[in-house]
């Protein structure tokens, strides 16, 4: 494996060619590799055997759905021992639950969203080559061409600036959001922490990558978690920044959108004309004064009014 990956100071793997933690070009994906080296590190919360068991539920739903679309059809002996996978971890999910566990629907709620994830940023993906390549019918995934239209279409939004920038609503440690600025790192001043146990706990991995520094950097845009802690509110004086990775548009412009985290809310065109102008797949959208919204079919994300276009700007390359 040291052929084609280099680790990073917390154990972190990432493409050797290429330093991406996914890289379509190498055929690699690190990224659930990553989340467990950062909390063997102690750099984040460990995730408890709750979380764990749905996230392993949410992966099996998945792989699920995805060979009943498979074409040939995988043996029935494959799907069964991924029938009888799933039926193990919702088993011992239940038994959590009975035995006091809180929490367990929330955390089965977030790891199907985030499996779900994977599902629409493999549509967007298709979206995006389907456009680029009008009569074919056939998309070999991987490669470079892959990685071009992951790039320009799914990635989450790019930092712009070489400047650094902090966190200043969501632990790093833990990953809860706040509506209120958090506590921050005296030295660096780019990360923060909910309070100082989780400070504490985070100290040993952090100390060997905090820099300090004199001035407090700016804020980083806002994530859908943190515009959605505020309850429906505007969030006044802060931008939220998205890429548009999938469009659903049918009567008005409806797109899927990713934050610079990596999840994934809607976002619709309730203006007169039912449309955001420039919008596009691939659109990276600024929203100043964003707030969230809940969707009648249970799904969640924006709806944009007339009155919001002002405080828009949509960027496309």
């Amino acid at each position: 494996m040291s052929s084609i990956m280099t680790k990073d100071e917390y154990g972190r793997a990432f493409c050797k060619e290429h330093n991406r933690d996914i890289c379509h070009d190498c055929g690699l994906d690190f990224r659930d590799m990553n989340r467990m080296a950062e909390e063997d590190a102690g750099l984040k919360k460990k995730r408890t055997e709750v979380e764990q068991t749905a996230e392993m539920i949410a992966v099996c739903l998945y792989a699920l759905n995805g060979m009943e679309r498979m074409r040939p059809r995988p043996n029935e002996a494959i799907f069964e021992n991924n029938r009888q996978r799933l039926k193990e971890y919702q088993d011992k999910l239940q038994s959590l639950k009975d035995a006091g566990e809180e929490g367990v629907d929330e955390a089965l709620r977030k790891a199907c969203e985030k499996q779900n994830v994977s599902e629409i940023q493999m549509r967007g993906l298709m979206q995006a080559w389907s456009k680029q390549n009008p009569g074919k019918t056939t998309m070999e995934i991987g490669g470079e061409e892959t990685q071009k239209l992951y790039e320009q279409f799914i990635a989450p939004p790019v930092k712009t600036s070489s400047k650094p920038k902090a966190e200043k609503w969501t632990c790093d440690y833990c990953n809860k959001t706040s509506i209120k600025k958090l506590p921050m790192c005296t030295r660096c001043k780019t990360v923060s922490y909910c309070n100082r146990e989780c400070q504490v706990a985070a100290w040993k991995a952090h100390k060997t990558t905090c820099v300090p520094i004199d001035k407090e950097p700016k804020s980083l845009p806002q994530t859908w978690a943190q515009v959605e802690s505020h309850g429906g509110s505007r969030v006044e004086g802060k931008t939220l920044e998205v890429r548009a990775i999938l469009d659903e548009s049918m009567t008005r412009q409806i797109f899927q959108c990713k934050d610079r985290v990596g999840v994934v809310k809607r976002i619709a065109a309730y203006t007169n004309d039912r449309r955001i102008p420039g919008l596009q797949q691939g659109s990276v959208i600024r929203w100043k004064n964003p707030r969230f919204y809940y969707f009648m079919d249970g799904s969640s994300g924006a709806r944009i009014e007339e009155e919001d276009l002002p405080n828009l700007k949509i960027s496309n390359r």
